[in-house]
């Protein structure tokens, strides 16, 4: 199955992170939502996931590889579409609503970041839900890990 996600993360406490090219940043205590796509199949969510568990990346790949040792994955969203810009429209719309570090997984869309922060789950999740219906996107399978 093809199409994109999000990942919902809790990072805590604040702390300075190196990731790849973009170099060290500030990311805040707090959660983030990360937007990724799999028109590899959904095998790239699962890796993601197993990484995140594991709390160990040996050799990091993408931007959130980097985060994934500092943070705990709470929740992940799969929504199935034909079209790869869905990734970089949600991401784009996303932007609108909660703050971001510049450039961060997005360097295959025009969005301005693909790593989303609040220090809320409650306004994180509003704002996906809001950003899935003006997309008109809709989510099948959502993963609640916060009571694991």
């Amino acid at each position: 199955m093809k199409g994109i996600y999000a990942l919902i993360l809790l990072l805590t406490p604040e702390r300075y992170i190196v990731v790849g090219k973009l170099g060290k940043l500030l990311f805040r205590a707090g959660y983030y939502v990360y937007v990724g796509s799999a028109f590899s199949g959904i095998e790239r969510l699962n890796r993601h996931v197993i990484n995140f568990r594991r709390g160990n990346i040996d050799k990091p790949h993408w931007h959130i590889d980097y985060i994934a040792p500092y943070s705990k994955l709470m929740e992940y969203i799969f929504i199935p579409c034909p079209s790869r810009n869905k990734e970089g429209e949600l991401a784009n719309v996303i932007a609108k609503y909660l703050s971001y570090n510049p450039g961060f997984g997005s360097s295959d869309t025009n969005a301005p970041s693909h790593l989303f922060f609040s220090r809320s789950l409650k306004e994180i999740k509003e704002n996906l839900e809001k950003s899935f219906n003006m997309l008109d996107l809709n989510p099948i399978q959502v993963k609640d890990f916060k009571d694991k």
